[in-house]
């Protein structure tokens, strides 16, 4: 067929090379905004490419193509580019649906018309159904992830980052905001402008065209469209779809060129209103480690406090690392308002007894003891958080034990005991009702021991086993454990007072800038009896086994019931070791140093719970670590 305007041929191809760049434009707004400092033409090459390859190959497999390469030139994570690909194609589905329901009774095929529009309609709601049901479902979550089980784990994590970017993008509200709707209609007008002057150039009829190149989507110009084409005006209508796309790609050295980039800087600044960092969870989190944690625990619904983090706790900051801790909060370093600060966050149980520990730390403030500031505080529903300052040169007082002499860990160590030893005595109680010891003894004993020995017999498949070449057995565990009567007996000094409940090593933050040169952290306030010798028995807990090495890295081997269990105490801790059992005697005599031990063999049988809780293997360790402490305990004071 020959062309009867080729003035207009040549303009259908620039009206549908602008259409492209429109394009681009829009879907710049599917990108946080952050992003727009990245180049800004690399949609418009991936696009390009992404046609050119549509065209030529069945089944859309140019849209793979074009978010490897925007990816690559933007530097964008692939996950999230294809995302925004998926995203851009469920509007244009709705739009099309639309257009073709309207106009199929002019279409060359009125039926086929209809049925197109009605199978982009419902592919369109299906997806858009299937984004908002994987943001509010956990069980959908947890599908996709076993699903995508069958990869690495590098792949499965992409699959998650891909299926949640797209349904952040399709249900968070982008696609309806201002910006991307009249870049739709404008794109669209174009389209449409141009598929009627290439209609009107040829004297093909409109309904062929758009027949052509719109209801055919997953074939190609080699591959099911050879009727539909040639119809259209066969290699006319390769040369109007073509053409754009071959000027694009012949045009992108000129358009990198510095004059034409600052004559177009209006246009591409339009492309960097993209969507909002809160719409983009992502952009919450400095680096990729932290959001693939965040992904990881989302979709596995495994660890419920680092996804409700990622959740609920990051929509006024960016996160930028993780804390490794021992209790069910967690702590992050967040940078918010221009400043960094340490951010805990808790939900369920575990956010009642956070909100607990704002509020001690905020009463006593004024107390001897040094304390962190509480700065602030957020309640929601089934979670708590509040921030604290991040001060200068602070450490914990584990490293700064493993970096600094003898001499100055010991008078770190006496001014905490100390200090702790002034508030036990400002705060004197009295003694504590029977009653309250006697369930101080069955909640956090008997119970806690009795729900220990039936997981170790359970995971271990014997009564007897041994740790690291010596023999132990449940019996003289139950024997100490389900005694109430010699556990009553243990417990001597009946003296409550307002204690720390939590004063481990890891919980004292050394600072030189600080007036005390260290403060401290995360208190427990609920521990039903309130003996002054927890405490003391924390910091036993910390310096006698070495908690926190076996904390971050407790290894454990089994040959059935043989457990061969690693303790590496480092000598700075055995040099505090001995300074603790001195101060301890020294203040309390040789029974109170003896008491302390208990409490330390109470605190491990609630660690050793929780590890359970944690995972099975660290639970069975610190099993063995709370076996050698009774061992140890009965053999020295019994």
């Amino acid at each position: 067929m020959s062309v009867e305007h080729p003035v207009l041929l040549i303009a259908s191809v620039l009206l549908l090379l602008a259409a492209h760049v429109a394009r681009a434009v829009r879907w710049g707004f599917l990108f946080p905004k952050k992003q727009a400092q990245s180049d800004r033409t690399g949609l418009l090459i991936g696009l390009g490419i992404g046609y050119a390859i549509n065209a030529l190959v069945p089944f859309r497999v140019g849209e793979v193509l074009r978010g490897v390469v925007a990816s690559r030139l933007r530097q964008t994570r692939l996950a999230e580019v294809m995302a925004t690909i998926v995203a851009e194609r469920v509007a244009d589905l709705l739009i099309l649906a639309l257009f073709i329901a309207a106009t199929w009774r002019g279409a060359a095929d009125p039926a086929f018309a209809f049925s197109t529009a009605a199978l982009f309609a419902a592919t369109a709601i299906t997806i858009g159904a299937g984004a908002i049901a994987l943001l509010r479902s956990a069980a959908l979550r947890r599908l996709v992830w076993r699903a995508a089980g069958i990869f690495n784990p590098r792949i499965r994590l992409a699959i998650a980052d891909f299926a949640w970017s797209t349904a952040e993008t399709i249900a968070g509200g982008t696609l309806l905001r201002w910006r991307f709707t009249v870049a739709t209609l404008g794109m669209w007008g174009l389209y449409a402008a141009a598929y009627a002057t290439f209609s009107s150039a040829t004297g093909v009829g409109f309904g062929e065209v758009l027949q052509a190149v719109l209801q055919h989507p997953l074939a190609s110009f080699t591959i099911g469209l050879g009727p539909a084409a040639a119809a259209a005006g066969g290699l006319q209508l390769y040369v109007f779809v073509l053409a754009p796309v071959l000027l694009i790609l012949l045009l992108n050295p000129v358009a990198r060129s510095r004059p034409v980039a600052r004559a177009a800087t209006p246009l591409l600044r339009i492309g960097k209103s993209g969507r909002s960092s809160h719409d983009a969870r992502s952009e919450r989190f400095t680096g990729s480690a932290g959001y693939e944690d965040f992904l990881d625990a989302l979709f596995s619904d495994a660890r419920r406090a680092v996804s409700g983090f990622g959740m609920g706790a990051v929509d006024d900051c960016v996160v930028h690392r993780f804390y490794q801790g021992g209790s069910d909060a967690l702590t992050a370093l967040v940078e918010t308002d221009g400043h960094f600060v340490i951010r805990k966050f808790a939900m369920g149980g575990a956010a009642a007894k956070l909100e607990v520990q704002a509020q001690w730390l905020r009463r006593h403030s004024a107390r001897p003891l040094p304390l962190i500031e509480v700065i602030g505080g957020r309640k929601s529903a089934g979670a708590y958080s509040y921030d604290m300052p991040l001060v200068d040169g602070a450490s914990d007082f584990q490293d700064s034990i493993h970096s600094s002499g003898a001499a100055a860990n010991r008078a770190r160590l006496l001014r905490i005991l100390d200090r702790i030893d002034t508030l036990h005595g400002d705060t004197a109680l009295g003694a504590a009702p029977a009653a309250l010891v006697e369930r101080y003894v069955e909640e956090k004993i008997v119970r806690n021991a009795g729900a220990i020995a039936a997981f170790a017999r359970q995971s271990i498949g014997d009564d007897e086993y041994s740790i690291n070449g010596d023999s132990f057995g449940l019996d003289e565990w139950r024997r100490c454990f389900a005694d109430r009567a010699w556990l009553a007996s243990q417990l001597r000094r009946r003296e409550a007072a307002t204690i720390h409940g939590d004063l481990t090593v890891e919980n004292v933050i050394v600072a030189p800038d600080h007036p005390d040169g260290l403060y401290i952290i995360d208190p427990n306030p609920e521990n039903i009896f309130e003996s002054p010798l927890i405490d003391w028995g924390k910091m036993m807990q910390s310096l006698h086994l070495g908690y926190e090495m076996l904390n971050r890295s407790v290894t454990l081997a089994r040959t059935g019931s043989e457990l061969r269990l690693p303790i590496a105490r480092s000598q700075a801790y055995a040099d505090l070791h001995g300074t603790l059992e001195s101060e301890i005697e020294a203040r309390f005599g040789e029974d109170g140093l003896r008491e302390v031990y208990f409490h330390e063999l109470v605190n491990y049988l609630r660690l050793t719970t929780y590890k359970i809780r944690q995972s099975p293997q660290r639970g069975l360790a610190f099993f063995g670590c709370t076996s050698l402490l009774l061992r140890r305990y009965k053999e020295r004071f019994a």
